[in-house]
């Protein structure tokens, strides 16, 4: 597993009370993990923490699965990283 996979799947593990093992790509936050809103708001915000990161709202919405969040999450990071040794 790499590092923003391991960071992402730790956060959601210590957040909902899950095993990572639980934690597959094609997990869907509400129907699989059982995540309501307010848990997955509390994900993003330690996601975009840990990994200082911004995910907007719009955004959000649109990631309903692990695997989803995991490539949205490290498309992001890379930016970051190419502006910052820009």
């Amino acid at each position: 597993m790499n590092d923003v996979r391991s960071k992402i799947a730790r956060i959601l593990a210590d957040n909902l009370a899950l095993d990572e093992s639980q934690i597959t790509d094609a997990s869907k936050f509400y129907e699989d993990l059982e995540v309501d809103s307010l848990d997955f708001c509390e994900v993003i915000v330690d996601i975009e923490r840990a990994l200082n990161i911004t995910i907007p709202d719009d955004d959000v919405f649109r990631l309903t699965t692990f695997g989803a969040l995991v490539r949205y999450v490290e498309k992001k990071a890379d930016q970051r990283n190419l502006r910052e040794v820009a």
